[in-house]
């Protein structure tokens, strides 16, 4: 592995390869930063690839933008993950996708390991982050079991199956053409990924204190399910600018009441209402909008948020979500 190497010749082979993706890839896998990630040393891996990075745009901005760069996004998606910064290890992984769609790679005909992570394809074994792949695929199927357990499933719309996520939410999204659900795929991976270790960090802190880090978590799922909702290929909400309208104009759809109401007037009133509520689709919908209608005007809320309430919450939010791709991406 390079430990060191001059300016002159970074930007003399990163000219030498920006024309091939082959080259490019033994190029990029040269470097300190792999030895380090195989090492376990996570955080300096992730820190001496970006500063690799940095400096091959600095001196060499067109060459930068011809090369591919599939090799260290990877490594970065890698790296992000093992530290547990899943927001920016899925914006790695997906922007390896993007550079292998740019040279003619498919999620279908011609697929590559960014590709298995975004599709959470654990089963292909040609893939190094084969073990992360896995660990998504165990947390999205545990979310998919609540989901399909949950009472209030429309007539004709079956339990829910990752395979069915995949192929009509997925892969849509990392195909040529479906851009516009890019971000909408990599935020319900991400959301997902974070839950877990979101829940564990909360129950460390036996004061009350700042809830910053969950609200904006739950506030991310509920915004996804808007999103959902607005950017469905199924019957797209016209002139519904808000997720009242979404809800109202997609009720035959999702199978819910046209009223459901989501207005709050503050955090406390959810948390209090939480241990009655019971358990449904609509349920889960009514919730998934209630918190989007507080947490997104005022983080101030001062209520006690433990472990218990915030996986419930997120329970709710995530079935929303998933509710969301049933009925409207199949």
């Amino acid at each position: 592995m390079n430990t060191s190497i001059s300016i002159d010749q970074l930007r003399k082979g990163l000219s030498e390869v920006s024309a091939d993706p082959t080259a490019a890839n033994a190029f990029f896998g040269q470097f300190h930063y792999v030895d380090q990630l195989l090492k376990g040393n996570n955080c300096a891996a992730f820190d001496e690839c970006i500063e690799l990075l940095r400096q091959c745009q600095q001196i060499a901005p067109d060459a930068y933008a011809k090369v591919h760069k599939g090799t260290p996004f990877y490594w970065l998606g890698t790296s992000a993950f093992l530290k547990h910064d899943y927001e920016i290890a899925v914006f790695f992984f997906d922007a390896a996708c993007s550079e292998d769609l740019r040279i003619g790679a498919h999620p279908i005909h011609n697929s590559t390991p960014s590709f298995h992570f975004i599709l959470v394809e654990a089963d292909q074994t040609a893939q190094a982050a084969r073990s992360l792949v896995e660990a998504t695929r165990n947390r999205l199927e545990r979310v998919i079991l609540d989901y399909n357990c949950l009472p209030g499933h429309p007539v004709g719309v079956v339990p829910l199956k990752l395979t069915e996520i995949r192929d009509d939410f997925l892969r849509p999204a990392v195909s040529p053409g479906g851009e516009g659900l890019r971000t909408l795929a990599t935020a319900f991976i991400s959301f997902c990924l974070e839950w877990d270790y979101m829940s564990a960090l909360i129950s460390l802190r036996p004061c009350e204190g700042t809830t910053e880090p969950f609200f904006l978590h739950l506030f991310k799922g509920c915004l996804l399910f808007e999103s959902l909702l607005k950017a469905n290929p199924k019957k797209p909400p016209k002139g519904a600018d808000n997720l009242g309208k979404a809800l109202q104009y997609l009720s035959s759809e999702l199978g819910t009441a046209h009223n459901i109401t989501i207005r709050e007037v503050d955090f406390a009133t959810i948390l209090a209402s939480l241990p009655g509520s019971g358990n449904s689709i609509e349920i889960a919908i009514e919730y998934a909008g209630r918190i989007r209608n507080t947490v997104g005007h005022h983080l101030g809320w001062q209520a006690p948020l433990e472990r218990a309430t915030y996986d419930s919450l997120a329970t709710k939010v995530a079935c929303a979500c998933l509710h969301a791709i049933a009925c409207l991406y199949r």
